[in-house]
């Protein structure tokens, strides 16, 4: 073997891929058995020399093979870097291109500041929220830029990201524009990450909110405002009565007045909701100028109502005199085309202290006054009434369990006996209501019906007691053919119903019952007024029911009958066979020392008698107010004296 042999073999181990770290030393271990034989010449003994000049060569043939391919692959890992570099170089161009384009043309301003707070850059959107020129905004500070209530809120949250305590904050706030007004935005900051090569900075998206604030404020107004007179609504009203009784001292003593109007629907109807609504703006500004300089808050609770919640003075507030200040000012006419118009208000007032009220209660309480006194007249004022609210909410609680009671079938209909004032003959029936109250006891026909009706289900009440009558009528009728018509009395709201005669002929229709068999009774006062007029709409409504009902054969008559001219233009007017007196008159007459009621009552009587009507006398309870109705001329009477009917079915069987 020659050393040409032996170098190209150590070029091969390289080329092998023998480039270990042991490579070469194994080989030698391989060839120290191998080279001798290899080194020998024909005959000859190997030498030293021609060993390690072997050897020799073979390490050099290796390690100038290693060394080219060391330096091979240096040229291919710098040819990748160089390659890695240039993509580095497109990328970070083309990155930053973005970049550029996102932060120049974005809707949403943006800044980027150095951890000191100095805004280092600044995109347009930003300079066109807070109204700058280009570059007006580098250098400044951008904790300097909202308003005074909101720097607080901006320094401690970019001191947070400086410290690490959190890394990107959202906030609403108020920044200040160039020309002093303000700009409502969202404010979104996060910190970049700090290296020994770059200082951290923080970067600040504002998105301008300025018109959806503007917008929420007006929502807001709306909400909490009459949108007519622009005054506070009820919603507003009740939450500052609630931060004043809770600011007050116990002791302190706070008034509240309700208005409602007078004659407002007048002036709304006749000439028009357009006049309607100036005289609503009319009246807010003049209430507004009646409460200016006192401390209170005026309101306008809905339709033609306000109310004025005036907190203490150092004087004692004369209630009615400042009712005449309010309705002096109203009172003044003002023009609608050429047409001089004016208001005057109904007002209920109540006066607590705040340790015994709240505001629904004061609400409550005053709202009540104020429909207690609606009857009593135009431009009144009234006091709250301890008493007579009791008696007002036990009615109501009793109109509103009225339903109830209703659809469980807690109502009954009882059967009163008409009789003869001896008491010896049946000439007729009454069908009335009544409810075993749980805690009020037995309760009349008459405070039943007036619940039914304050509730709204009086006309399906009436129904069923009308239908429930009938099909008892039926039935005695079968064991008592000649038993006297069913009375039934009607409330004022069925008696002026559209549909009450066909309600009346389905009854009878699907019960059997004759129409001479049925006596329905309406009060006077739903037909004619006192005055002789007819009661509106529904007077005349009722007057046709009235000679609707008597031509088809159902006997017809009047309870609450009181005299007048207007009861008696209803008997001169309809074919009315039977009357039954008010219970007041009633009352009256039987504790009459002087008998002036009572020879007015025999009077009355008289008239209606010589028209060939009946006359029922009610309620007769004792014998000594039955004593005293045939002097006066009624001839049937009806009442506790004679409290069931059976007695005269039974006899008749």
């Amino acid at each position: 073997m020659d050393t040409q042999t032996a170098s190209d073999v150590g070029a091969r181990l390289v080329a092998g891929g023998f480039t270990g770290a042991q490579s070469l030393s194994r080989t030698f271990d391989v060839l120290r058995e191998a080279l001798p034989a290899a080194a020998r010449g024909a005959g000859t003994q190997p030498s030293c020399d021609r060993i390690i000049q072997l050897l020799g060569a073979l390490a050099a043939g290796y390690t100038w093979a290693l060394r080219n391919f060391v330096c091979d692959q240096q040229e291919e890992v710098k040819r990748a870097l160089s390659l890695a570099w240039q993509d580095l170089e497109g990328d970070l161009r083309v990155s930053e291109a973005r970049f550029r384009e996102v932060f120049d043309f974005s809707p949403v301003g943006i800044a980027i500041t150095e951890d000191d707070g100095r805004i280092i850059q600044a995109n347009r959107s930003l300079e066109k929220i807070l109204g700058y020129s280009r570059g007006e905004l580098l250098g400044r500070q951008l904790s300097d830029l909202p308003v005074a209530g909101h720097q607080p809120i901006v320094e401690e949250h970019y001191r947070d990201l400086a410290r690490g305590r959190e890394s990107r904050f959202r906030v609403r706030l108020a920044l200040r524009r160039a020309d002093g007004d303000t700009a409502w935005v969202y404010l979104a900051g996060s910190a970049q990450l700090k290296t020994k090569q770059a200082p951290q900075h923080v970067v600040t998206m504002v998105e301008d909110i300025t018109d959806q604030h503007l917008l929420e404020q007006r929502l807001h107004h709306q909400t909490l405002h009459d949108l007519q007179t622009g005054l506070p609504n009820r919603q507003y009203f009740v939450t500052h009565l609630e931060k004043v009784l809770a600011r007050l001292e116990p002791r302190a003593v706070v008034t509240l007045m309700h208005l409602d109007l007078d004659g407002f629907s007048t002036i709304n109807d006749g000439l028009g909701h357009l006049a309607g609504n100036q005289l609503l703006d009319v009246v807010a500004r003049r209430l507004e100028a009646v409460v200016a300089g006192r401390p209170a808050m005026l309101a306008r609770l809905g339709a033609d109502e306000y109310a004025i919640l005036i907190e203490p003075e150092d004087s004692a507030l004369d209630v009615g005199a400042f009712a005449e200040i309010i309705n002096t000012e109203l009172a003044e006419p003002f023009y609608i085309d050429d047409i001089g118009v004016a208001a005057t208000a109904s007002i209920g007032v109540v006066q607590r202290q705040v340790a015994t009220t709240t505001a629904d209660e004061l609400m409550r309480a005053a709202s009540a006054t104020l429909r207690r006194m609606r009857g009593a007249g135009k431009r009144q004022w009234t006091l709250f009434d301890a008493d007579a609210d009791a008696a007002d909410r036990a009615e109501l609680r009793l109109a509103a369990a009225m339903p109830g009671a209703w659809e469980t079938g807690e109502l009954r209909v009882t059967y009163q006996p008409v009789v003869t004032l001896d008491g010896e003959r049946l000439v007729g029936i009454e069908a009335a209501l009544s409810w075993q109250h749980p805690q009020l006891g037995a309760l009349s026909h008459a405070q039943c019906m007036q619940a039914a009706e304050q509730t709204g289900v009086g006309h399906d009440v009436g129904q069923w007691l009308l239908r429930t009558a009938a099909e008892q009528a039926i039935s005695w009728q079968r064991s008592n053919p000649s038993r006297p018509p069913m009375a039934v009395n009607l409330t004022p709201s069925q008696a002026q119903h559209p549909d009450l005669v066909p309600r009346i002929t389905a009854v009878l229709d699907e019960t059997g019952l004759a129409p001479a068999e049925l006596e329905l009774r309406a009060p006077a006062a739903a037909i004619r007024t006192v005055s002789g007029d007819l009661a509106g709409v529904g007077g005349a409504r009722a007057e046709d029911n009235i000679r609707e009902l008597t031509k088809l054969g159902v006997r017809a008559g009047l309870y609450d009958f009181g005299g007048g001219i207007g009861a008696l233009r209803c008997l001169a007017d309809l074919s009315v066979c039977v009357v039954r007196i008010a219970q007041p008159i009633s009352d009256q007459v039987a504790a009459d020392p002087s008998r002036i009621l009572s020879q007015a009552a025999q009077a009355l009587v008289h008239i209606v008698r010589g028209a060939g009507i009946d006359v029922v006398a009610f309620p007769v309870d004792s014998a000594e107010q039955a004593a005293c109705w045939p002097w006066i001329g009624a001839n049937w009477a009806v009442g506790g004296l004679w409290p069931s009917v059976e007695r005269w079915l039974d006899a008749k069987s």
